[in-house]
């Protein structure tokens, strides 16, 4: 006699990657490698993250910057996925750098009007250089660790 099937038969196999489940990644306030929570996923990968241990939400990070991500292997299409490879902040910041004072930086405030190439100082991500205009009231800055959208000369 043949068994009924139950939901549990038809899902997935694999790991199981999700809004809501538990994956780790480097927490860009603990600077560790923790558990997170999935905030919010892209084309099947996580982007945005919330830190179990500290609860502040970032962008997902699968390793601390500078180091060699891990290769994780789920199954997407034909073939594994991989990584991208690794962003180089050093050298965005020394070419956006390049010939600047960085002596006396604006400091930033949202209502602020910023221009392409100002030096400004922010409170939590320090030194930064304005390299982009972005959607109008965003500005692309280039710190010493990323490049960070922000938003200015909102009234």
């Amino acid at each position: 006699m043949e068994r009924h099937k139950t939901l549990a038969d038809y899902a997935p196999s694999g790991p199981k990657v999700r809004v809501g489940a538990e994956i780790d990644a480097y927490c860009t306030k603990c600077r560790l490698v923790l558990g997170h929570t999935i905030m919010v996923m892209e084309q099947g990968e996580p982007t945005r993250v919330e830190c179990r241990t500290c609860h502040s939400q970032h962008i997902f990070r699968e390793a601390p910057p500078g180091a060699a991500p891990r290769k994780r292997a789920v199954e997407k299409g034909s073939g594994t996925w991989a990584p991208p490879s690794p962003r180089r902040p050093e050298k965005a910041w020394l070419d956006a750098t390049a010939g600047k004072d960085l002596r006396n930086p604006i400091a930033y405030h949202p209502k602020t009007t910023f221009e392409i190439g100002q030096v400004l100082i922010h409170g939590k991500f320090g030194i930064g250089v304005v390299v982009g205009l972005k959607e109008g009231d965003k500005i692309l800055v280039t710190f010493q660790d990323d490049t960070r959208t922000l938003v200015h000369g909102r009234a």
